[in-house]
This record gives C-alpha cells, sequence and structure tokens, in this order.
C-alpha cells in the first residue's frame, strides 16, 4: 500500500547451503509471430542462509490453455523473519502464475493485476493466521510476452530490464525509500548506491490488505529482443552496462554469468534471474499453438439460430475482451412478412332494387294519409 515503509530485515549468517530452489532448464514456446526462449538462474549468495527469492515462469502445455496465453515470467523477492520471507515470495509466485492462468479473460493488463491483487491476498491472509508469518513481505515483477507485443506487473525493488541491440532500459520503478528521492532530486544514482536506507521498500506485497500496482504495457516486442528479471541480489552488484555486455552471449550462459559475477563480489544477498530473448517463431510452433494467435475461432454449433416457443433463451455472454475479437457466425434474420387484405368489393345494383324501394315508399305515404284523415 502506498505509503507503507518496509525494512527489509535482515538474515542470519549461517554457513551457505545449497539453494532449496533449483536452477530450471530453458524452455521455449511459439507466442505467435515469435517464440520466447528463458532460463531461471537462482542462488542463496554468500552470506544468506536460505533463499528467500523465488522466481518461476509458464510452460508450453500451461500456455495453451491460458485465456491470456503468452509467456508469463515471474521474479519475487522476500522479506519477514525466517521463515516470512521464503513463504511469501513462493506464494506470490505460484499465485500469480495460478490466476494469470485461470484467468477468464483475454486482456493480459486485466489477467497480470487481478493476478498479483490475489497474491497480495492471499499473503496478507497467511500473514494474519500464522504468529511465525506476520509482517511478511515480497517484491514481485511479472513480464507477460505474447505475439509481438509485452506488458508487465510490478511491485517493490526487483526490476525488468530490457534489452535491444546496444541500448537497455529499466522498465520497472524500484518502489523504495531512495529511488523516491532520486525521482524528486533529493540524491544523485551515484549516491544511492550506498545509501544506508537503500533496502526500506515503500511499497511491498502482503503487508496491507490492499497494494498499488504498477502495470504498463504493451512494449512492441521483435527478434533478438531480451529482457532481464532479477532480484536486487544481482542489480546491486551488476550494473546497467556489464548486463548489457553479458546478454549478448546465449540466455543459458548469459544467467549462469550473472550469478557468477554476482558471487565473485561477496553476494550478501539471494541472487535470482530470469533471462528470455525473443526469436522469430517457427513454422511448427505456430501450427501447435494457435490458440495464441490474435483472433480466436468460435465453434459455430454452439449458436443455434432457431430457437423454439418452449425454449428458455439464455442471455448471450460478452464476445469481445480487451484486444481480442472473436469471430462470431452471422444470425440469420428473417424478415417479418407482410399480410395482403383485398379490397371490399362494389355492391351491384340494378331495376329491381330501385322498383323495390319505390313501391317500399308509396305504400309508406298510403297508410300515413289514411291514418290522419281517420
Amino acid at each position: 500500500m502506498a505509503g507503507i515503509i518496509v525494512t527489509r530485515p535482515a538474515k542470519s549468517d549461517d554457513s551457505r547451503p545449497m539453494s532449496d530452489q533449483p536452477a530450471a532448464e530453458g524452455t521455449a514456446v511459439s507466442t505467435g509471430r515469435f517464440h520466447v526462449q528463458a532460463v531461471l538462474r537462482t542462488d542463496v549468495g554468500l552470506v544468506r542462509s536460505e533463499n528467500q527469492d523465488f522466481g518461476t515462469y509458464t510452460n508450453p502445455d500451461e500456455e495453451k490453455q491460458s485465456h491470456p496465453g503468452g509467456r508469463l515470467l515471474i521474479v519475487a523477492d522476500g522479506m519477514g523473519g525466517h521463515r516470512g520471507g521464503a513463504t511469501a515470495s513462493r506464494l506470490a509466485g505460484e499465485t500469480v502464475k495460478a490466476q494469470y492462468l485461470g484467468s477468464e479473460t483475454y486482456d493480459i493488463p486485466t489477467a497480470l493485476r487481478e493476478a498479483l491483487v490475489r497474491a497480495n491476498a492471499r499473503i496478507f491472509t497467511e500473514a494474519q493466521a500464522n504468529p511465525d508469518l506476520r509482517g511478511m513481505g515480497t517484491t514481485t515483477s511479472a513480464l507477460a510476452v505474447r505475439g509481438a507485443q509485452a506488458w508487465l506487473a510490478h511491485v517493490g525493488d526487483s526490476r525488468i530490464y530490457f534489452i535491444r541491440g546496444e541500448q537497455i532500459r529499466q522498465l520497472t520503478d524500484d518502489h523504495s525509500l531512495v529511488a523516491s528521492m532520486v525521482r524528486e532530486g533529493l540524491l544523485t544514482a551515484k549516491e544511492a548506491e550506498t545509501h544506508p536506507r537503500r533496502n526500506v521498500l515503500q511499497r511491498s506485497m502482503g503487508v496491507g490488505e490492499e497494494v498499488e500496482i504498477d502495470v504498463s504495457g504493451p512494449f512492441p516486442v521483435q527478434e533478438g529482443d531480451v529482457f532481464i528479471l532479477c532480484s536486487d541480489g544481482l542489480h546491486g552488484l551488476v550494473k546497467e552496462d556489464e548486463m548489457l555486455e553479458v546478454a549478448k552471449q546465449a540466455i543459458d550462459a548469459a544467467a549462469d554469468e550473472f550469478v557468477k559475477r554476482a558471487l565473485e563480489r561477496g553476494a550478501p544477498d539471494n541472487v535470482t534471474v530470469i533471462v528470455a530473448r525473443v526469436e522469430r517463431g517457427k513454422a511448427e510452433d505456430v501450427a501447435e499453438d494457435t490458440r495464441l494467435d490474435d483472433t480466436q475461432e468460435l465453434d459455430a454449433a454452439q449458436f443455434d439460430e432457431t430457437v423454439r416457443d418452449d425454449e428458455k433463451t439464455e442471455p448471450v455472454p460478452a464476445l469481445i475482451e480487451g484486444d481480442q475479437t472473436l469471430k462470431v457466425p452471422a444470425l440469420a434474420i428473417e424478415t417479418p412478412k407482410t399480410l395482403e387484405v383485398p379490397a371490399p368489393k362494389p355492391k351491384k345494383s340494378g331495376f329491381a332494387t330501385k322498383l323495390f324501394l319505390i313501391v317500399v315508399v308509396l305504400i309508406a305515404a298510403a297508410g300515413a294519409w289514411l291514418y290522419w284523415a281517420h
């Protein structure tokens, strides 16, 4: 929630164990015109006793069944007690992924926002129910890439970088005290790197019942674009010019190099990074993943053009959400028929009719004369 200030608690300085979250292998999935290759690496670092970071992304089978579709990548950096940080980041990553995949909307910004809202509520509820988790929170940065566009949702100071050619740009804003001071001109970026309160967050997931979420996009993507999602355990040690250099390697080698450089510099915090590259879609990829095209085909059999009088008519559901236009077969509409009524035919008149009328008049006149005479 805006205005809430959260300080990352120090984690114990026990000996370094193996990370409790194994590094993931790279996979690829088609997203219409392009497909996205991604790898995840995470390490406990050289100081922390446990890994309170969490990273995840969707796989091809999950993406095919999803309404929003596309590739979803998530990095979260937890905080709060011995168990709290790891619990919060895992809840954030798993809930955002599940909520996004199960969304009923085709609109990615809506799906992302709803996913983070749900994750925030779940973390907050768990913290209130369990005294050992009280006060836990996490950052969450999520990126969705579908077709030739990308969207993001973000809370905290984990980051999403975008690389195209020889340029790198940070897509997210840090929700930290020193970042706010830099934006307001009170600190320089150089001073912020060593400021004693650089770990103080102004916004995080799960600390309050509600949280302000940054959602932005779409950003156009093209072949060769690279995205880097990382916790502050990496971007606090490896700067943008180095990221640009390392990202020129194959994505699995780049991810390994990022972790290596953080470890060489002491790695005082957990280190998590996802490196993703946009590549031109192959014909077989597109053929097996047509559900993610911009236009979704509907089965015409579900639209019955004839409605019987004894059938109850149900309201028609909305067929357009976000930027997804659904093709619906046109219903045949019959124009009401017009009944033609013939004009009445004029009655025939003749001599017999006229004679009959004269006789009636004469009889009536004779009767009247006799009446008055007597």
